[in-house]
């Protein structure tokens, strides 16, 4: 019976060890829980339920058990945390993060990429960093992830890639590296991304790209470089970008682009030139662009378009020229792309220009008659012109009590002229591949000494002796009947006096 006592006196403090230390143990997390202050998180933290109200960096997860969650949005406050503080150690909590976000609330809180937080989530595919303090991406700052896939770094001030920032990172597919201070593209920045297919770099201020530059990504699809200080461009600029589809060169400081700038871009389809200080285009500037269907220079200098430059572009189906200050745009210029303006997806801007209303312009009425889009019907009805002034007057001056009957069946005459025709057949084949453009309206306001050119009767866009002379409206023989083209009655009397006295003239000789 005593041995039994005696047993149970052990049982009962063997148990009361066990408790008390069970006990000591909660107690001790409790503590550390609710006392920790100034970054005195522990490995065992879970950092999506950091509830220390002084920790400098806050996430929030879709889930917050431990090593459940798969995205979370952080927030960096308290400036000053550097690359030792023990909350990045809190990571290690959720190993599953397959999305990370930092934004940080105040400058200068976050001067570095946490790349030791990074490294250890072998599921991230993508990672965001907004308004930190990062000057420079050194060297294979970001490489041998190979699980990432997208990377965006948003007004953090960088100035500065550094040679290979950007390497080895084999599922990469979009890249942005925007609303920074970065000067200058070098080459061999990008380097080992096979399967980087986007690639934003706009509202920096950038003033050079190293030829070169880009050579690396042969797959990649989108190139922004909108909003920068770009001044000029090289046929190398753009090398090895074969399978590029769209560039965006918005609002740069472009003043002209030469011979065979894009013609490494083989299968281009949308070029964006808006808002540059383009004043000259080499007549070969867009040749091997084949496929390209979009094409805007909306809000340049351009006071002339070279009759040859669209050769190298005859796939265009958006054309936009609005607010330049182009004095004239002949048939001869739109002739390589008229047909596509047919077709029910097609749209020609010309609007906010100082176009000269004469005979070079007549080619819109037929145009606007034949069109079947409706959206280039509305973007012609917005085309202005500046009418002849007294001392231009016209070599074929019109009655204004031209009779309107005539008027009507001269318009449909060259409304159905050879010039203008096309095999339907094609354009229905054509059409269903095609995408589709909506009207845009044009922002300038038309000014007081400007008419809508379709208000105008086409026979009032007469030529002036300086076109007859250089045969530039005779390209127009479509939108005029034969009358038109006949010497005036006053041409023919002096014709007939000239004949008379040069006949005279022999006459008397003869009698002498």
């Amino acid at each position: 019976m005593e041995s039994v006592v005696q047993y149970l006196l052990l049982a009962l403090a063997l148990a009361s060890v066990q408790i008390s230390h069970t006990e000591s143990r909660l107690n001790e997390k409790r503590r550390d829980k609710t006392e920790r202050r100034h970054h005195t998180a522990q490995v065992k933290d879970n950092i999506c339920e950091i509830t220390d109200r002084e920790s400098k960096v806050h996430c929030y997860c879709e889930n917050t058990e431990v090593r459940t969650a798969t995205r979370a949005d952080c927030w960096v406050f308290n400036g000053g945390i550097d690359e030792t503080d023990p909350i990045w150690s809190s990571f290690n909590s959720q190993p599953r993060i397959e999305r990370l976000t930092f934004n940080v609330r105040s400058d200068g809180a976050l001067k570095f990429i946490p790349l030791h937080v990074i490294h250890r989530l072998k599921r991230l595919q993508k990672l965001l960093i907004h308004y930190a303090t990062i000057n420079k991406i050194e060297k294979k700052t970001f490489s041998n992830m190979t699980t990432l896939k997208e990377i965006t770094l948003m007004n953090n001030k960088i100035t500065e890639l550094d040679f290979s920032s950007f390497t080895n990172l084999p599922a990469l597919v979009n890249l942005t590296i925007k609303e920074n201070k970065v000067t200058e593209v070098q080459r061999d920045v990008f380097v080992d991304l096979p399967a980087l297919r986007y690639l934003d770099l706009s509202f920096n201020v950038i003033n050079l790209a190293h030829d070169g530059c880009f050579e690396h990504l042969t797959l990649l699809s989108e190139l922004i470089l909108e909003y920068n200080s770009i001044t000029v461009l090289t046929r190398d600029t753009f090398r090895g970008l074969a399978n590029l589809t769209r560039l965006d060169l918005r609002s740069n400081k472009l003043s002209m682009i030469g011979d065979l700038t894009f013609t490494e871009l083989w299968n281009l389809n949308e070029l964006l030139l808006d808002n540059n200080e383009l004043r000259y285009l080499s007549e070969r500037a867009f040749d091997g662009l084949a496929l390209l269907q979009k094409l805007s220079m909306t809000g340049n200098k351009l006071r002339s378009i070279n009759e040859r430059l669209l050769e190298g572009v005859r796939g265009l189906e958006l054309l936009d020229l609005r607010n330049n200050e182009l004095e004239f745009f002949t048939y001869e210029t739109v002739k390589p792309i008229l047909d596509n303006l047919k077709l029910k997806t097609s749209v020609l801007y010309l609007s906010g220009n100082q176009l000269t209303c004469d005979c070079r312009l007549s080619w819109i009425h037929v145009l606007r008659n034949e069109t079947k889009s409706e959206p280039l019907r509305l973007a012609l009805d917005d085309v202005t012109c500046v009418p002849n002034k007294p001392n231009d007057k016209p070599t074929n001056e019109i009655s204004s009590q031209t009779n309107v009957e005539k008027e009507e069946n001269q318009f449909e005459v060259s409304a159905n002229s050879d010039v203008f025709q096309q095999d339907a057949n094609d354009e229905e084949s054509y059409e269903e591949a095609s995408p589709t453009y909506k009207y845009e309206a044009t922002v300038s306001p038309v000014t007081f000494d400007q008419v809508v050119l379709l208000d105008m009767p086409i026979e009032a866009l007469a030529c002036r002796n300086e076109l007859s002379q250089n045969g530039e409206d005779s390209l127009m023989l479509s939108s005029k009947d034969e009358s038109y083209w006949r010497p005036s009655s006053s041409f023919r009397i002096l014709s007939n006096l000239s004949l008379v006295l040069t006949l005279v003239t022999i006459s008397f000789l003869i009698e002498l």
